[in-house]
């Protein structure tokens, strides 16, 4: 570390806090994928836990400092009980500056290095960060230069021990951190520029690095990975190419086509009709608009347990249509066989042997014919490649959440599933149906031994949450994952169906759900127009939910709008009191996320909307701040949930 080199730095730029913030974790809790939105101090004041900063892990003890810059993605999981203070700030070089500064700056960036250490008067830590705390809860402009004041003692104590003792640091990879921000956020409108001032460099600098270590530009890069999302969506489900290409960062389809032709050499259309003859000679029921599996939009969940789905049936018509004549053969086919059936199979009267009657001997025909049945083959391709099921699953075990309700909403009770995050241990929603099933742990740490006693015949998880166990789960049983948790929760759906043999009855469930969802979006009229907000709160971070989240699509699908802020196809965003206006809308829907018995999350809620900021939003002044039900709202994510939020959304909006 060179240490002069920084605090010339430290010297020249203007500091500004962003935020001040106690945070608390039960042993156990994960804060998980939390980007962090500027440079940040953290400091344990009680515990430890484990550390995995873009991949890489380590440990932190009781007073011990972190310093992290903007862009990391941070992965806290408490050993024991945890608490600690997250000082967020900016530091600006001023403009102009001379170019000496300019080059420093680009070269060693003090404020995006990562490093830790103890300081040497922990007391004094403590204190300074439980002033800046209280006072700033409700900071007036003086209390806001005494945080910085205090800041700047802190700066100092630090700063000195480093001159004096030196730490190792560990510089950021801009790179990878660069791929992960694009993989994120591939959806929305991304420039060199805006991806470079996201991770704290300049463009010059993100340049060059990414096609040292890339050999091509963050931008090819970038239109590389839009293209084979695009990819997954062509050949797995039959969505429009307009809807395509908006899922994938196009808002114009004309646009999207010449990048796909110009990397594939074809265009969307011919890509898909070519693909398509390899994916229907390895699906059975190749008519069906269910393929074998619908490729996900990959993306994490920040809390570790959240389901978002999203799925539009309106719009242009679909890339391809059923065939007729198809259909018209196998109905001929279908009552070949069954006269054919009739004409060979053997008949016999009942008869009556000391009062019990028999039943007459089946015929050969029809047993064989159940027996091919029941014995055949079925190729079913997801996530992790393809799984081969005979039959009909009888005990299927199920490791998602949102999972659990598709099985149910097809008829088919699980022999063991994860328990519910909230509930003892089933949703309430849910309960009576889950009667004697098993508890298999939950989704983030499935019960292995659990669940090979049960024996099951089919396991059905998903990569985001069980990819680093899928091998010892397909050594159990034939073992089927979807891709992902977020986007169009009807892709999981059809792959579920599809898994236990059970695709008309879940096609029977799409269509009363999509009919319920069109009749209300014509019912509901002008009061379309309510711009809806979604907010959560809980211990450690405050969010906003955005279209690609399970309340938002269901929205969408009504045509309801949303607040500017939230009107993005993407998935939340972490908010701080100083942008609390995001929250804003003409009606506020919020859901707490917290432990029974414990009341932290609660209390953050009583904390924020205390701030005059809050108390200033269009929806405070209106009294149309609710509390919902986090399951239903939000963390279930399947087919009983989303019909519930429907009958409340029906409810508020007083559809007849």
């Amino acid at each position: 570390m060179k240490i002069n080199d920084h605090l010339v730095l430290w010297n020249h730029v203007l500091i500004r806090v962003m935020d001040v913030r106690r945070m608390m974790l039960e042993p156990g809790e994960v804060m998980r994928d939390y980007r962090v939105p500027t440079s940040a101090f953290l400091y344990v004041t009680d515990g430890s836990a484990q550390l995995h900063i873009d991949g890489i892990e380590s440990r932190m003890q009781r007073f011990q400092v972190l310093h992290v810059g903007k862009g990391l993605r941070l992965n806290i999981a408490a050993v024991e009980q945890l608490e600690y203070f997250m000082v967020l700030y900016k530091a600006i070089l001023p403009l102009p500056s001379g170019y000496e500064l300019v080059h420093l700056m680009e070269r060693e960036n003090p404020f995006q290095l990562r490093y830790s250490l103890s300081p040497k008067y922990p007391i004094s830590w403590l204190q300074k960060l439980e002033h800046m705390h209280q006072i700033w809860q409700a900071p007036s402009p003086l209390d806001k230069f005494k945080v910085k004041t205090l800041f700047y003692q802190l700066l100092y104590e630090l700063v000195e021990q480093l001159y004096e003792q030196g730490v190792e640091i560990i510089r950021p990879d801009l790179v990878s951190q660069a791929i992960y921000y694009m993989e994120e956020h591939y959806q929305e409108a991304l420039s060199l520029e805006e991806l470079a001032d996201t991770l704290e460099c300049t463009s010059r600098q993100l340049l060059r690095l990414f096609k040292n270590q890339m050999n091509t530009s963050p931008i090819d890069y970038l239109i590389q990975l839009r293209v084979n999302k695009a990819k997954e969506l062509l050949i797995y489900t039959d969505r429009t190419l307009k809807e395509i290409s908006e899922s994938v960062g196009y808002a114009d389809s004309y646009y999207f086509s010449r990048i796909f032709k110009k990397q594939e050499g074809v265009s969307p259309k011919r890509f898909k009709e070519t693909y398509e003859g390899d994916w229907r000679r390895n699906n059975p029921f190749s008519s069906s608009t269910y393929s074998i599996v619908d490729g996900g939009l990959k993306r994490y969940s920040n809390n570790g347990y959240e389901n978002h789905y999203h799925y539009k049936k309106e719009g242009n018509s679909h890339m391809y249509k059923k065939s007729r004549a198809w259909m018209t053969t196998m109905v001929v086919i279908c009552f070949t066989l069954l006269l054919s059936a009739c004409s060979t199979g053997s008949t016999s009267t009942p008869t009556t042997t000391n009062g019990v009657t028999t039943a007459p001997a089946t015929s050969s025909a029809p047993t064989a014919a159940v027996n091919k049945e029941a014995d055949s083959t079925r190729v079913i391709k997801h996530a992790m490649g393809e799984t081969t099921i005979k039959g009909t699953p009888s005990r299927v075990v199920i490791l998602t959440n949102e999972g659990t309700e598709a099985l149910l909403a097809v008829g088919v009770k699980p022999v063991g599933a994860v328990m519910s995050w909230l509930g003892e241990p089933w949703y309430d929603h849910i309960k009576n149906d889950m009667q004697n099933v098993t508890v298999v742990g939950d989704e983030l740490q499935p019960n292995l031994e659990l669940i090979a006693s049960l024996k099951p015949d089919l396991i059905i998880g998903n990569k985001v949450r069980q990819e680093k166990i899928y091998d010892q789960l397909k050594q159990i049983a034939p073992t089927v994952f979807a891709a992902d948790l977020v986007g169009d929760w009807k892709i999981n759906f059809k792959l579920y169906s599809e898994a236990v043999n059970k695709v008309d009855e879940g096609e029977k469930a799409m269509v009363a759900f999509d009919k319920r969802v069109a009749d209300v979006k014509a019912k509901l009229g002008t009061k379309a127009a309510t711009k809806v907000s979604l907010v959560r709160f809980s211990a450690s971070q405050v969010r906003i939910y955005q279209k690609q989240t399970f309340a938002g699509v269901l929205l969408g699908q009504l045509g309801i709008a949303r607040p500017e802020s939230q009107d993005k196809d993407s998935f939340i965003e972490v908010l701080n009191k100083e942008n609390i206006a995001k929250m804003d809308g003409d009606v506020l829907f919020y859901f707490v996320t917290e432990a029974k018995g414990k009341t932290d999350a609660a209390n953050v809620v009583k904390e924020w909307q205390n701030d005059p900021l809050f108390k200033n939003l269009n929806a405070a002044k209106t009294n149309k701040v609710i509390q919902v039900d986090e399951g239903i709202w939000n963390s279930a994510g399947g087919y009983k949930a989303a019909n519930l939020l429907l009958d409340e959304l029906i409810k508020y909006f007083d559809v007849k």
